[in-house]
C-alpha cells in the first residue's frame, strides 16, 4: 500500500488531530519499526556481503514478531503503522515530507528485498541505506511531534 493510497481511504478532509495522540504514534513508528531494522546493525557497515545479507535478513523480513508469534517484515510494520496511523501526519498540502521520504524507501524495500539472497553490493549497500534514511526519519519525525506540542507540565 502507498501512502497516498492509505491517507486517501481514511482522510475525511480537514480534522484536527490530538497532539497526544501524534506524540504516541510516532513515537510507535520510531520504537517499533525505527529500532527493529537496524538492530542488528552494527557502527561501521559490514564489509563481508554475506555478513550484510544475513543482517538485513534478520533486520528486514523479521522485523517484529507479532502476539500471534509470526515474524513481520519491515515493509508489513510499516505499512500497518501507516495505516492506522499515517493520516496524523497529513494536511490540507498532502502528507509530511518525512512520510513521503520513508514511504520511497518501503518502495526500494519491497522491490529489492524478495531478491535479496542474490544482490550484489552495491544493492545490499542500497538496502542498508534505505534502513538507515528510515531509522533516522522516524526518530525526526518523533523529535518534530514532540517538539510541536511540547508537555505542558514541563517546567
Amino acid at each position: 500500500m502507498r501512502f497516498r493510497e492509505s491517507i486517501s481511504l481514511r482522510d475525511n478532509g480537514t480534522v484536527a488531530s490530538d497532539p497526544e495522540e501524534a506524540k504516541a504514534a510516532a513515537f510507535r513508528l520510531k520504537h517499533d519499526f525505527g529500532k527493529a531494522i537496524r538492530w542488528s546493525a552494527p557502527a561501521a557497515r559490514e564489509q563481508d556481503p554475506d555478513a550484510l545479507r544475513r543482517r538485513l535478513s534478520r533486520d528486514l523480513l523479521e522485523t517484529r514478531v507479532g502476539p500471534d508469534g509470526r515474524a513481520r517484515s519491515a515493509v508489513e510494520v510499516y505499512e500497518t503503522w501507516l495505516s492506522r496511523e499515517g493520516s496524523l501526519f497529513a494536511s490540507q498540502a498532502g502528507p509530511s515530507a518525512r512520510l513521503v521520504r520513508m514511504s520511497g524507501a518501503i518502495d526500494t524495500i519491497r522491490r529489492v528485498l524478495p531478491r535479496l539472497p542474490e544482490l550484489g553490493w552495491e544493492e545490499l549497500v542500497a538496502l542498508d541505506e534505505a534502513s538507515l534514511l528510515l531509522q533516522q526519519e522516524t526518530r525526526a519525525l518523533w523529535l518534530e511531534a514532540v517538539a510541536a506540542h511540547p508537555d505542558d507540565s514541563a517546567p
